[in-house]
């Protein structure tokens, strides 16, 4: 069993594609293993462009 410190390197280390799993995106494991770095990346960028038009959207209000 990993330790609480290994499991949060592992993390650290996948971020891109747990970001994309925690995020409201609806994304699965079966998604991510179907989608090669470059794919996953392109989904890292749109959800920053989610997430920047958000903000924009709450400053407006």
């Amino acid at each position: 069993m990993l330790s609480k410190s290994e499991a949060r390197e592992r993390a650290t280390n996948n971020w891109p594609l747990w970001r994309l799993l925690l995020s409201d995106m609806s994304i699965t494991y079966s998604d991510l293993d179907n989608m090669d770095p470059d794919d996953i990346a392109e989904a890292n960028a749109a959800l920053d462009i989610h997430i920047e038009q958000q903000k924009k959207n709450e400053k407006r209000k």
